[in-house]
């Protein structure tokens, strides 16, 4: 594959490694699309579009692949990673705890300052609808949210396996009914977490996720949903008396 040019700014050598660099600007274009799942990438070609040896690109494509974004393969070198509809289930029914736990840790212990400032961020978004904009702003939001939790390990697993469905994300972050209900969402989930409500949020989050996975998963081939939808269920129904 041809790699596109993605120069080093002098601000960024002064604040992050040349390999944490080389991380964040490919992770940003498999994000935007720039590199699509399955699509080969040359490390001679990533090396000379960075002005960069092979070594601290090589490092950057280790630390991805830990993050699930790349694969070095035997006899194709690296590749963009792509997810079966078996991995995208997996992916939404990891996700589905975890965001339940970052976010009714969010409700405990945000403050109205904070929430202010994430609803400065929905407030941005309804300006933005059908931008590359909103895509951003709608990580930031979450990344912002889910960081109230002051549990930052969490917040890391979190956006790991966020990141791990962004090559995807635009098969239901293009739908505009699916992106109304969305943002509908996320100003119930600030609303939960002004009434510090942890139980006010449950509903909001698992439609947020539920609605993107059935979407997904279609995409991919599936029809029948009963049986994620039996799985996904089970990890938020109440045990049984």
């Amino acid at each position: 594959m041809e790699t596109s040019s993605l120069p080093l700014t002098k601000k960024d050598n002064i604040y992050r490694s040349l390999t944490q660099i080389i991380v964040e600007q490919i992770r940003q274009g498999i994000y935007e699309g720039t590199y699509k799942p399955g699509a080969r990438l040359n490390i001679a070609d990533l090396a000379q579009s960075f002005n960069a040896s092979a070594v601290p690109v090589r490092e950057a494509l280790r630390n991805l692949e830990a993050e699930g974004l790349v694969e070095f393969r035997p006899n194709r070198g690296v590749v963009i990673r792509e997810l079966s509809a078996n991995e995208v289930r997996e992916l939404f029914l990891m996700r589905l705890p975890l965001e339940l736990l970052a976010a009714t840790q969010a409700t405990l212990h945000a403050d109205d300052a904070a929430l202010d400032e994430s609803e400065a961020i929905l407030n941005r978004m309804d300006k933005v609808v059908d931008t590359e904009e909103w895509h951003a702003l709608h990580d930031k939001f979450h990344h912002e949210f889910y960081g109230l939790s002051q549990l930052p390990r969490l917040t890391q697993y979190v956006e790991v396996l966020r990141g791990q469905m962004r090559p995807y994300s635009k098969i239901y972050l293009s739908d505009p009914k699916h992106v109304r209900m969305a943002q509908a969402e996320h100003y119930q989930m600030i609303a939960a977490a002004r009434k510090h409500d942890p139980f006010a949020i449950r509903g909001a989050l698992v439609e947020h996720l539920r609605r993107p996975a059935h979407m997904a998963l279609k995409a991919l081939g599936v029809t029948d949903l009963a049986q994620f939808d039996s799985h996904f269920e089970l990890l938020t129904a109440p045990r049984p008396s």
